[in-house]
């Protein structure tokens, strides 16, 4: 029996990552488009709202049902990678470790959830992926960090502020 759970979690990340990384100059084709200054757009009402008023534009936290989903999936998500990372680089150190944990619980809160919503989702999922790379064979636990490595080396490089 295969342990998905990790490498399913780390497939999301890389998909995150790649959804979120910069593009590789040369990857498409690039499309024919008209010199900007003879672009023409009109703007949303709402846009036009901002424009006259001189106010930028707020970033709103989520909100509903589908927003905490997300919001859960995403704590779940850092907290299963996290212990990923312990588990198969223990060369990374822990306060290395921390300060990330504390980097997504603030882009968490950022986002519209609230602290200790992460601090559950994450530990619960951290621990799952514990549990499991625990009950696997070593066998199990090579693959997983090597699929893991595998992911990482072809992930694109995070953006940069």
């Amino acid at each position: 029996m295969r342990v998905r759970l990790p490498l399913g979690l780390a497939i999301a990340g890389a998909l995150a990552l790649a959804a979120c990384g910069d593009r590789q100059a040369g990857s498409a084709p690039a499309a024919q488009t008209e010199p900007v200054e003879d672009t023409h757009t009109v703007p949303s009402e709402a846009a036009a709202a901002q424009l006259e008023d001189g106010s930028a534009p707020v970033e709103a936290p989520l909100t509903g049902d589908a927003a905490t989903t997300m919001l859960t999936q995403l704590a779940g998500l850092g907290g299963a990678m996290h212990a990923a990372v312990e588990l198969c680089d223990p060369n990374i150190p822990a306060d290395q470790l921390a300060q990330a944990k504390t980097r997504q619980q603030q882009e968490f809160v950022k986002m519209g959830g609230d602290a200790a919503m992460f601090d559950r989702e994450f530990a619960s999922a951290h621990d799952k992926v514990r549990a499991q790379y625990d009950s696997a064979t070593p066998a199990q636990q090579q693959q997983m960090c090597a699929e893991l490595e595998s992911m990482a080396s072809s992930a694109p490089a995070p953006a940069t502020e």
